[in-house]
């Protein structure tokens, strides 16, 4: 053979080889699942000033999203809802957005409270939240919550469960977790209660897990803008070779204005550059549930305008949940691929059931 035809010979295993290769690394990606937290942050006993700051600054964090279909969900204080009724009926009116609980007001901590004081405080602050709807209109239905700092105790759940919340994101994969869960990714039972866990997606800086929280990074470990979307680059990057969800938080009197915005930005095209699928946090809820009883995470949406693959239904409520008649409630099989022919449980009939599993 000459030693044009071992070149070429040698050229075209070489090329089918990088072929494969790259066929098999793009085959370890998967659609990262992200769900993005803002928070609906004011500075308590604000001033006039204070208040239209946090309104604006929240819509700068929403305007990135909205014009895209970009799904959210915002978790908001009764103090905001106090300040900024109008403009929190308005975020609740947008369907893509879910509103959450978060407390009464910034930086409290629920674990210095008696069982009795805190479910106070959270009846109260879900109710003004619930509230927050237009006039003939449907009120909005408040199903997550997160606490401030993190700060829980068990008698939380139990009011929690009370409220009819379905999650509670106050959990951070490896670093806060219920026990068996400490490497968790997705949502996950708490076990004893009616209650999903939601864990915020962590990071190792320096040998040390830090989860994606712009208030704390900018605060604590006194992170840049620039370090900022560095560091949700690569636990997006990760979140896809792993096939894990990515759970990321902003603020908005962070990431609502400054070179923290920019990095907010410039993370939202790069997301949605990679074809992610914005989900709200009950939606990653409903997507573990179908996970954990055989669903295949792979119709997620495609699009975030709203358009879903072929084999999956509209993301949100259904009409009527063909097993409990119930309206308004998630449907399981909403964002997910699986055995369509037995039916869509919703999450509620999932957690009250006793022989759900069997019948998914």
């Amino acid at each position: 053979m000459s030693y044009k035809k071992k070149m070429a010979t040698m050229g075209c295993i070489i090329g089918i080889f990088l072929l494969v290769s790259i066929g098999l690394a793009l085959s370890k990606e998967s659609v990262v699942a992200v769900n993005l937290m803002i928070d609906a942050d004011i500075d308590p006993a604000s001033t006039s000033e204070q208040i239209k700051n946090a309104e604006d600054t929240l819509i700068n964090l929403t305007n990135q999203i909205d014009p895209k279909g970009l799904r959210a969900t915002i978790y908001v204080t009764e103090d905001m809802v106090q300040a900024d009724r109008l403009g929190v009926t308005y975020q609740g009116t947008m369907k893509n957005h879910e509103l959450a609980l978060y407390g009464n007001r910034t930086d409290e901590r629920l674990s210095r409270l008696s069982a009795s004081d805190q479910e106070t405080l959270l009846t109260v602050s879900k109710d003004r939240l619930y509230s927050c709807y237009v006039c003939g209109g449907e009120h909005v239905a408040i199903k997550g919550f997160r606490p401030q700092a993190f700060d829980q105790n068990e008698e939380t759940f139990g009011i929690l469960e009370k409220l009819g919340i379905i999650y509670d994101a106050g959990f951070q994969a490896g670093v806060i977790f219920r026990p068996g869960y400490e490497n968790a990714t997705w949502p996950y039972d708490i076990e004893g209660h009616n209650l999903y866990a939601v864990p915020v997606s962590t990071y190792p800086i320096n040998d040390e897990r830090v989860y994606l929280y712009d208030r704390y990074l900018k605060e604590e470990k006194k992170l840049s803008g620039t370090q900022w979307y560095d560091l949700l680059v690569k636990k997006f990057d990760e979140s896809s070779e792993n096939g894990d969800p990515m759970v990321v938080i902003f603020s908005n009197l962070v990431s609502g204005r400054g070179d923290y915005l920019d990095a907010y930005k410039k993370f939202i095209d790069y997301a949605v550059s990679r074809q992610a699928a914005f989900v709200t946090t009950l939606q990653l809820v409903d997507m573990a549930a179908a996970r954990k009883r055989g669903g295949h995470i792979g119709a997620i949406a495609e699009a975030n305008d709203g358009n879903l693959s072929a084999n999956a239904t509209e993301v949100g409520v259904i009409a009527n949940c063909p097993n409990c008649d119930k309206a308004g409630e998630v449907a399981v099989g909403s964002i997910i691929n699986f055995t369509v022919q037995k039916g869509n449980k919703c999450l509620n009939c999932i957690k009250n059931s006793t022989n759900s599993t069997q019948n998914a």
